[in-house]
């Protein structure tokens, strides 16, 4: 089967997915989609995202993912989940979805799909029918940990912004961001934004494919931030920071001639960054096996024993 052909043939199973998804489960979900394509380009701290006005307006916030659409930009529709009911449904066209399209998880009367399923085969006027439901942040739960210790917990639309200001130092200060619905859903869906992590730990991080992942860009943003291994005795820090001087220096002398994405070829690889990775209970869960065991380096390590109690999932 060409690509082609199988585009063709999702096109046609595209209405059944229509048809049988949660509309409503998309109030909440949709928000994700929106973060996913705002983290790769923004410098501020990924949760003020939602004061933007393109999110705060509904008609902006539709014709943005729209744009999204139109420009092929379809990995950021992935974070949103569509859940499809199977009840009363056939086993050719079980077997036909099943065929047709990727990253999908079965259960006895839900399949877990995600938005990007539909993005890339509805017409724009299905799309924007599919994606008319209003934002509603008071839906979701959010778990907000400075250096592993929480600082809050509860309605995402109730966070104080001040907790999200963060000093001029060059050094960051690890932030972990839990989302998920107040609501029960199938499957338990969970975002998860690492905010001030490094480049090394990211690395890492994306190999996990089964979660769908954005991450800020310094081809785009500037260069402000690093991450200290916790390895580093005083002695290290001083080394480190000097080499982050040079490099910097460096890097803003290059950027008078060149692009960033260039620029940033001398940048220290411990530079900060910032990811949202979603992804449903079982693949967190898959996650935690793999990464909170004394062998995985330790930024990793520390954000999937994190995960393992504040998710109480089970190693």
């Amino acid at each position: 089967m060409t690509l082609k052909d199988l585009r063709e043939k999702q096109r046609e199973l595209s209405g059944l997915i229509l048809d049988r998804s949660d509309k409503e489960a998309l109030r909440i979900f949709l928000v994700f989609s929106y973060l996913g394509a705002r983290i790769c380009y923004a410098e501020s701290h990924p949760l003020m995202l939602f004061e933007e006005e393109k999110f705060k307006d509904f008609e902006r916030f539709k014709s943005f993912l729209l744009h999204l659409k139109r420009a092929g930009h379809f990995s950021v529709f992935a974070h949103t989940p569509l859940f499809v009911d199977l009840k009363g449904l056939n086993a050719e066209h079980k077997l036909m979805l099943a065929k047709s399209y990727f990253k999908v998880f079965w259960g006895d009367e839900v399949a877990l799909f995600n938005l990007r399923h539909l993005a890339e085969t509805l017409t724009d006027h299905d799309f924007l029918y599919l994606i008319n439901r209003e934002p509603d942040l008071d839906e979701i739960e959010v778990v907000f940990a400075r250096n592993y210790q929480i600082l809050y917990q509860g309605r995402l639309s109730d966070l104080d912004n001040n907790l999200l200001k963060d000093d001029d130092s060059i050094f960051a200060h690890q932030e972990v961001v839990l989302l998920k619905s107040l609501k029960r859903f199938p499957f338990n869906w969970i975002g998860v934004i690492t905010h001030n992590f490094s480049r090394i730990f990211s690395h890492q991080f994306v190999r996990h494919t089964w979660l769908n992942f954005n991450q800020r860009s310094h081809r785009y943003t500037k260069v402000d931030r690093f991450v200290i291994p916790k390895a580093f005795k005083e002695a290290h820090i001083k080394q480190y920071e000097e080499i982050i001087q040079r490099g910097m220096a460096i890097y803003h002398d290059l950027s008078k001639n060149l692009k960033k994405e260039s620029a940033r070829f001398v940048v220290p690889q411990g530079v900060a960054t910032s990811l949202l990775a979603t992804g449903p209970e079982l693949v967190w869960q898959d996650f935690v096996d793999k990464r909170a065991i004394p062998q995985a380096q330790e930024e990793i390590r520390d954000l999937a024993v994190f995960l393992k109690e504040v998710l109480a999932l089970s190693t």
